[in-house]
Formats: C-alpha cells, sequence, structure tokens
C-alpha cells in the first residue's frame, strides 16, 4: 500500500490577484455598442436598463482594480447624451413655457 499526503499550499492575497486580473482585462466598449444600438432601434428602456447594468458593473471592476475599465466612459457618455442632456432640455422647455404662461406672452 502505497501512503498518498496531499499537500497545499496556502498563500494569503493570490485570489485578490486573480480576480484583479480578471477584472483588469475585462472592456465595455462592446456592451456601449449594443447599448447604443438598443438605443436607436427601438428599445429606448431596454437600451437605458442597460446601460445603468453595464456601468454598474464597470464601477464594481473600477473598485476592484483601482483603474477605470476600457468602455466605461462611452457608457457614460451613452448615459448623458440619452437621458441626462434631453432631461435637462425638457425641464427648460417645460419651465420656460410656464413662464411663458403667466407673463401673457
Amino acid at each position: 500500500m502505497s501512503d498518498k499526503t496531499e499537500t497545499t499550499v496556502k498563500s494569503e492575497g493570490i485570489g485578490n490577484e486573480i480576480l484583479k486580473g480578471i477584472h483588469a482585462a475585462k472592456s465595455y466598449v462592446g456592451p456601449a455598442w449594443v447599448t447604443l444600438l438598443l438605443y436607436y432601434i427601438g428599445f429606448f428602456f431596454v437600451g437605458l436598463i442597460c446601460n445603468l447594468v453595464f456601468l454598474s458593473k464597470s464601477k464594481e471592476t473600477m473598485r476592484i482594480t483601482g483603474a477605470s475599465p476600457s468602455g466605461r466612459g462611452c457608457l457614460l457618455f451613452l448615459l448623458w447624451t440619452h437621458i441626462i442632456i434631453p432631461m435637462i432640455f425638457i425641464l427648460i422647455f417645460i419651465v420656460s413655457g410656464g413662464f411663458a404662461a403667466t407673463s401673457g406672452y
């Protein structure tokens, strides 16, 4: 009979290093293109949801790696150009229309 013994090498922090390596290789350029297509082929709300989900994942990647992943800027640009800036213009339009109605124009 042979006596088999297992040796286990424990190295603290190696899991975190592997996790950082995996997240450092992530790119969000592809998801940004998918989001852009969803915005323009008629699935605006689905695009918005995907944009927010991908931004959340990219924020997690940024938290783990300490650096902004590739494509995060694209996702932020899509959010600004399709949601935030149009909402600002709508609010300005509503407010200015309200002022015009009360001043007699």
